[in-house]
């Protein structure tokens, strides 16, 4: 089977790394090999692996190579199994503590390439057809701000906290909750966001975050805006 786009490799390739198939620790094919096996060009494959590699899940070491992270001992992933058994109301309101503080660091910190890691994501999520694919790069987006946040512990937080938002019931509650015009609402927030970080104005960026936060919280909820 040929794939083209750098999500759907990249979607493929987490699969092999959640299912066992690529094990802890093992060496990844190089982006040539993947390159000819999935019939796309080798930056498409570059960036796939790039996400994997800002989620967590593999771990680029130079003149070596690429290699599945090696999972961490049991009371390391204490959090973010407390985060996958905590409901959605409470990563949303640790979220809303959390978040615009990241988009404020991120303002002040990111180098050119982090922005435009940002600004890339936020182009995929605008042009995003469906909620799945919507989804995907909201994520991104927001875990491209935390990268460019460069704070290994506030990134190993946020990254758990988006393991939590992959549980079915947050599927739910936004397949419900995720109209047009919200869509389009989001898409406003997302920009507002990015821009203030690519203008350096941290304030503006936190506050920002704050309002999408709010907003998204209120929406999946129910409650008043």
């Amino acid at each position: 089977m040929t794939y083209q786009s750098a999500t759907t490799i990249e979607s493929e390739l987490r699969q092999r790394i959640s299912g066992g198939i690529w094990a802890a620790g093992a060496r990844v094919a190089t982006e040539r090999d993947l390159a000819v096996e999935f019939g796309a060009a080798r930056n498409t494959v570059r960036r796939a692996l790039t996400a994997l590699v800002e989620e967590g899940l593999l771990v680029r070491q130079v003149g070596r190579g690429t290699f599945v992270r090696a999972a961490k001992p049991a009371t390391g992933n204490q959090l973010a199994y407390r985060l996958r058994e905590a409901s959605p109301a409470e990563v949303m309101e640790v979220r809303q503590v959390i978040e615009p503080q990241v988009a404020a660091l991120a303002a002040t910190r990111a180098s050119a390439g982090e922005i435009a890691a940002i600004e890339d994501a936020l182009r995929h999520s605008l042009m995003a057809k469906g909620l799945a694919e919507f989804e995907q790069w909201d994520s991104r987006l927001h875990l491209a701000l935390v990268v460019a946040a460069r704070n290994p512990l506030l990134a190993d937080l946020c990254r758990a906290i988006n393991e939590a938002r992959n549980q079915p019931q947050w599927y739910s509650l936004k397949k419900r909750s995720v109209t047009p015009e919200r869509r389009a609402l989001y898409d406003r927030h997302h920009s507002a966001i990015v821009a203030a970080v690519r203008s350096r104005n941290a304030e503006q960026a936190a506050e920002a975050m704050r309002e999408h936060l709010r907003c998204v919280n209120a929406n999946l909820f129910e409650t008043v805006v």
